[in-house]
């Protein structure tokens, strides 16, 4: 996927001659650095005033300075991010096996709510540095039509509800939904059980819930507002189908404005089940987090709100939590899927 690059950490390097140099200056820690940068800088301009009758030591000190900026002037900033990310760029989007996905680059970013968010709930705090490696997304949440299609193919959704989002949907069915359609498209089912507990193979490349960090990346598209596309709630009317427009009832996917990044519901029609079991949050920087890891069952983390939630709740941080057993007329949930060459194996 051909991305631009991201303004985030940069590296500085120069056309040839000094480009090696440079580049190996720059795998040194900073203060290894600073302290070398002033430990030559002072020898060299001390040595150079109390020597004045060897003048060709000013005049080495000079040219340092001159070839610091002479470097600086010339170098040319490299990435340390392989598929860096730009909240202006849409990412690249594929058919998976007759699901339409978006392929989305890893990257970095800031999960939750800052303090001074005054919609900020607890649960959200502390605001944290997470990185995830790179994963398809479905364009849409699982609808009607393909949910029946693969747990009850005797069934046929009505042409007028298979476009609506799957509800009523439990986090257990979701997980058996992913597993199901794994196997119908020959991938290697992510989900089994052992000893009464549900479990995820990390190294399958076949479809899964999204991991919280996942959901809250893509939802966030490269921005730090509350929503996908600012702060102001008065924005949601063309995004999200919500309290204030849905006349109280799911309504089809995709008839909403997309974030930036091509996804389109992450914002309302129905709460989304995340693999995650529920948590507070570290402030500690993590990579690739999925969720506490606890002996008993606990709750399973929803996430983006629904077609009857208040504009609070659709905000890109906000995190509920429910019984992975339950199932409510607003729960639903998407797919997201690693293919083999994306996968990370550092993260295992």
């Amino acid at each position: 996927m051909n991305l631009p690059p991201f303004a985030g950490q940069s590296r500085f390097v120069t056309a040839d001659p000094a480009r090696r140099v440079v580049a190996w200056l720059d795998r040194l820690p900073l203060p290894v650095l600073v302290a070398a940068g002033v430990a030559l800088g002072g020898a060299i301009g001390g040595a150079g005033f109390l020597h004045l009758e060897a003048p060709a030591w000013a005049v080495a000190w000079l040219a340092l300075f001159a070839g610091l900026g002479w470097l600086g002037y010339t170098a040319a900033p490299v990435f340390d991010e392989p598929n860096p990310i730009q909240a202006s760029t849409r990412p690249r989007r594929v058919v998976d096996e007759g699901l339409p996905m978006v392929e989305l680059p890893g990257g970095d970013f800031r999960m939750g709510s800052p303090d001074a968010d005054d919609l900020a709930r607890a649960n959200e705090k502390p605001q944290h540095e997470v990185t995830v490696a790179a994963f398809r997304m479905a364009v849409t949440p699982v609808t009607v039509g393909l949910y029946q299609e693969v747990m009850a193919p005797s069934t046929a959704a009505g042409e007028r509800d298979e476009r609506l989002p799957a509800t009523d949907v439990s986090w257990v069915q979701a997980i058996e939904f992913c597993n199901r359609l794994s196997e119908r498209a020959g991938y290697r089912p992510c989900y089994s059980r052992w000893f009464g507990r549900w479990r995820c193979d990390w190294r399958a490349d076949g479809y899964r819930l999204p991991t919280e960090a996942e959901w809250e990346y893509a939802c966030r598209a490269g921005t730090t507002t509350r929503y996908g596309f600012g702060d102001d709630p008065a924005g949601l009317d063309a995004y999200a189908w919500y309290q204030g427009n849905a006349n109280g009832r799911p309504q089809p996917v995709a008839t909403r404005r997309a974030n930036a990044w091509g996804l389109y519901d992450m914002h309302g029609n129905v709460w989304e089940w995340c693999w995650d079991g529920y948590g507070s949050y570290s402030p500690r920087r993590a990579r690739n987090p999925r969720g506490p890891w606890k002996l008993k069952t606990v709750g399973r983390v929803l996430r983006g709100g629904s077609f009857g939630s208040p504009p609070a709740f659709l905000r890109s941080a906000n995190r509920v939590v429910d019984d992975p057993e339950d199932r409510f007329w607003d729960d639903g949930f998407r797919c997201v899927r690693v293919p083999p060459q994306h996968l990370d194996r550092s993260a295992d």
